[in-house]
């Protein structure tokens, strides 16, 4: 499955701030829920983040709630905003 996640984070005023808060998200979702993930940002807004995430699992529900868990540490970590979340499910 993808996913496409939209972010604001009112607190960040540079991109420096925006690249090492998605970095540390990024990298939590990898080391310990097994996603994938990119950056896909506008590189001139520095309080506003697109992430990708993909995902395998043996059922739908086990890969939504590694997300939920990924959303969740993401909106306890400071000032962050979950603005949209996109949903891609391959067939097989």
């Amino acid at each position: 499955m993808g996913f496409r996640l939209r972010f604001q984070f009112p607190d960040c005023r540079t991109l420096k701030d925006r690249r090492s808060r998605v970095a540390s998200l990024i990298q939590y979702a990898k080391a310990r829920h097994g996603f994938s993930a990119a950056d896909f940002s506008e590189p001139l807004q520095p309080d506003y983040a697109e992430v990708g995430f993909a995902a395998v699992g043996r059922t739908v529900e086990e890969i939504r709630g590694r997300l939920d868990r990924v959303i969740g540490a993401a909106e306890n970590k400071g000032e962050t905003h979950l603005l949209g979340v996109e949903e891609f499910a391959l067939e097989d």
